[in-house]
């Protein structure tokens, strides 16, 4: 250090002892009136009769201290004054401190309770969630918009009852969750998102039918709302085949659903068939039966139709026409079959139906009543003509209506009037007939009847035979031509032309010589 620094070194150094010495000094003038009061204060509680007069107290400014030449005050002197300097500031604070540490503590009980609670609201707040969507059909409740556990649960409510809301309905719900006095706007969104469910029901049909409605197709549904239905898709069913519809259900909230209806679709490519068709020969002015035995069916149509096309006949005219039998199934397949009607002039000895079925009818009367079975009926008939007409070689078989009449009332013919005879009761008595005859033949033809007894085909043949005291009823076809008599059968015909005979043989239930159906 260079000699030019001292100076001011030791100007520094004067300045704080300077500043020192003025500090002890205050402190030491204060001390001195803090003792004088407190002198002042002894006296008075001591409690003179007299009240003492108060000298006036000089307060004499403290006496500079000389000071060393080395600047610095006496030691012993400094340490005293600095102690009680002390001693007094530590009093004079400790009357200010306890209030004020009393306060402050208080202050932060406070703000700690305050914080706590500022944090329990926050974090029982923020479990809230306002805004819940479920799908129609589903529940919820309250628990769903508090995701934990309240610390204070009292103080949680809701204006809300869950349980009465209807769940199947899409809507918005708006209510209110109040937690420690605050209220939470709250919202609860129902929709529907799902699809309705249904099944299609397999059709089947042909290619000329109409696709059924809709609502006839669809089945099992099920949605929480209602649904409509209606067809997206219709195939061509025109040419057949397995085909597919699809239906759209939909529910009120637009949710679709395609079904699929399965089609079987037949295409009918096949004709009715008719069968039982003959040719006809008549007399004019006489009704003709052009129904009488005539069937028609089809593979499909249960019901085809008949119609019968007479327009080339002239029924005023002997001669030989066309008639023509057309039948349609309701695919409009069409089948036809012409036979020949031939029509003659009456003979003299012709004799009208009318008159036959009322003479057939008084017989009928006399060997039936209305308990019989057609089965018993048919057996009177056949006895009764096997044993009442009498045979003769020559008869007038100009028409079957003579034979019949002259078998009913002369109560003779040959083979022709016994068959016609019976045809006529037959017929009275309502019992579905018609004639056979024997082809091919080589000297005579022969005649017989063939009935149909519930729904079964038999053959009925009344006409004597030489050495034969009998007659046939109800003879299957099988049980007819095994039937031989003095080495002769002659029950030949052309089995396709007449309906299937009965296969099953009701022999067993016949009494012959007593003419009754045993039980």
């Amino acid at each position: 250090m260079s000699h030019a620094e001292f100076p001011q070194k030791g100007r520094d150094r004067a300045k704080v002892r300077s500043a020192d010495a003025a500090v002890f000094k205050a402190v030491e003038h204060e001390a001195a009136l803090e003792r004088e009061a407190q002198k002042r204060q002894t006296a008075t509680h001591a409690g003179s009769p007299r009240q003492v007069r108060k000298a006036p107290v000089t307060i004499r400014a403290p006496r500079r201290e000389s000071t060393p030449k080395s600047g610095k005050p006496s030691s012993k002197r400094y340490r005293k004054t600095r102690k009680e300097a002390a001693s007094y500031g530590i009093k004079r604070r400790a009357k200010f401190t306890t209030p004020l540490l009393i306060f402050l503590l208080l202050e932060i009980l406070v703000s700690i309770v305050a914080v706590g609670a500022y944090t329990i609201y926050n974090e029982d707040t923020e479990m809230i969630v306002r805004e819940h969507t479920i799908e129609a059909g589903s529940t919820a409740d309250v628990g769903m918009y508090i995701t934990g556990e309240p610390r204070f649960p009292d103080y949680v409510s809701c204006n809300l009852d869950f349980a009465t809301i209807n769940y199947t309905i899409p809507q918005t719900i708006r209510f209110t969750i109040r937690m420690y006095g605050t209220n939470f706007p709250c919202v609860l969104e129902i929709v529907d998102t799902t699809a309705p469910v249904a099944e299609g029901i397999p059709q089947s049909m042909f290619s000329v039918d109409e696709i059924p409605p809709v609502e006839e197709c669809i089945t099992n549904i099920f949605d929480l709302n209602d649904v409509t239905v209606e067809w997206d898709y219709l195939p061509d069913i025109t040419m057949g085949g397995n085909l597919t519809a699809k239906a759209k259900v939909t529910d009120s909230s637009g949710n679709v659903t395609i079904v699929n209806v399965p089609l079987t679709v037949i295409r009918d490519s096949v004709a009715p068939v008719i069968e039982g068709c003959e040719d006809i020969e008549t007399y004019i002015g006489d009704p003709i039966k052009y129904r009488e035995n005539v069937t028609v069916t089809d593979d499909i149509d249960n019901n085809p139709t008949l119609e019968i096309d007479t327009s080339q006949v002239d029924m005023d005219e002997p001669g030989t026409y066309v008639v023509t039998y057309r039948a349609t199934d309701f695919t409009g397949n069409v089948s036809e079959v012409d036979i020949s009607l031939t029509l003659h002039k009456k003979p003299s000895t012709y004799v009208e139906p009318e008159v036959v079925y009322e003479e057939a009818k008084k017989i009928l009367d006399k060997i039936t009543d209305e308990d019989m079975t057609d089965m018993e009926k048919a057996l009177q008939i056949t006895w009764w003509v096997r044993y009442n007409v009498y045979y003769i070689s020559n008869s007038d078989d100009s028409s079957w209506t003579r034979a019949a009449y002259d078998a009913l009332v002369k109560r003779n013919g040959n083979c022709y009037n016994y068959a016609m005879c019976a045809k006529a009761l037959f017929d009275v008595a309502g019992i579905e007939n018609m004639i056979i005859v024997r082809d091919p033949y080589i000297h005579n033809p022969h005649y017989w009847n063939y009935i149909n007894i519930d729904g079964q085909w038999y053959h009925c043949d009344s006409t004597p035979r030489i050495g034969y005291d009998s007659y046939f009823f109800m003879y299957t076809t099988k049980e007819l031509k095994n039937f031989w008599h003095n080495g002769w059968n002659g029950y030949n015909f052309p089995e396709d032309s007449y309906p299937e005979s009965a296969t099953e043989s009701v022999q067993s239930r016949i009494s012959y010589s007593g003419h009754k159906i045993k039980n």
